[in-house]
């Protein structure tokens, strides 16, 4: 990774010191993260307090050839207080921690610190995209064209935080363990865990962690495509070639058969009605009543972790 200057992020001094802490301290991160492999700032014992101070300054500690002059020229001092105090925010929220294996200012980002990092990474990333293409795409594709290769659900959250922070929207709660989803946390645990040696389970689980994030965020377009999507990709684990022989023919109790029953009428049907009509004078659009197979999905997954050796 080459060497981000703090420029490449702020241009000016004066853009730098409006910034507040938190703003600060998640470039900072990705501007000590750069540092890595260059044997100055970040060595083999982290990252080194002091020294990061000496670039800053422009100060010579023996950590080869510095610039001319500093940074940001007459403003550099205002400009090391507030990175050092950047420094110092970082510390108490956790994301920089002091290496106890070393002695004096040597750090290392924390697991939080290495996630955030990585989310200011999407936020860049979405900004050369554009909001509308980002909105767009997750809202009609579940993310697939804005996200990186091996993406997770977690991103999906990332990029609904920054649409909402580039339409000035308030932040949407945060799930807890009480909140309603449309797949159980405590299911989707058990669907974790399965070892299948005839199936990858990988892709069934996304499916699942992505229809809670559509749900949450009411994308209902996307809440009945996932559905949709879901109960086509089980079938195998039943050993059926689709779902309607699934509802038809698996030997299964009978609450069972009524729910995947429900799920074969009433829920591919309202998926297909949004995914296949076209364009029309007047619509009217779905809501979460009309989405919501939730009972019957869970009955689904359980039968799924009950006969999954």
């Amino acid at each position: 990774m080459a060497l981000r200057p703090l420029k490449s992020f702020f241009p000016t001094a004066d853009e730098l010191l409006q910034q507040d802490l938190p703003t600060l301290g998640g470039i900072l991160l990705t501007h000590l993260k750069s540092y890595e492999g260059l044997n100055t700032v970040c060595q083999q014992g982290g990252l080194n307090r002091g020294y990061f101070r000496a670039m800053l300054e422009n100060r010579n500690v023996g950590l080869g050839p510095l610039s001319k002059e500093p940074e940001y020229s007459t403003l550099q001092p205002d400009v090391t207080k507030r990175m050092m105090e950047a420094w110092n925010w970082l510390e108490r929220q956790g994301l920089l921690i002091r290496n106890d294996q070393q002695t004096a200012d040597w750090f290392i980002i924390s697991s939080d610190g290495e996630k955030l990092i990585k989310r200011n990474a999407c936020f860049e990333r979405w900004e050369k995209l554009g909001l509308d293409r980002v909105k767009s795409d997750l809202a009609n594709n579940q993310g697939r064209r804005t996200r990186g290769v091996g993406s997770t659900a977690e991103e999906l959250d990332w990029a609904w935080e920054w649409v909402r922070i580039r339409e000035n929207k308030p932040p949407a709660k945060p799930a807890v363990a009480s909140q309603w989803m449309v797949i159980a946390e405590s299911r989707l645990d058990e669907l974790r865990a399965l070892k299948s040696s005839r199936f990858d389970l990988r892709k069934l689980i996304r499916l699942c962690e992505e229809l809670n994030v559509v749900s949450r965020e009411e994308c209902h377009f996307a809440t009945a495509a996932l559905t949709r999507a879901l109960v086509d990709h089980v079938p195998p684990l039943f050993g059926k070639k689709n779902f309607s022989e699934v509802a038809n023919n698996y030997a299964g109790t009978k609450s069972f058969r009524e729910a995947v029953e429900h799920l074969d009428r009433a829920a591919k049907k309202v998926a297909d009605g949004h995914l296949h009509t076209q364009i029309r004078k007047s619509e009217a659009l779905p809501t979460a009543q009309q989405v919501n197979f939730a009972s019957g999905l869970d009955v689904l997954l359980a039968e799924i972790v009950r006969i999954t050796p």
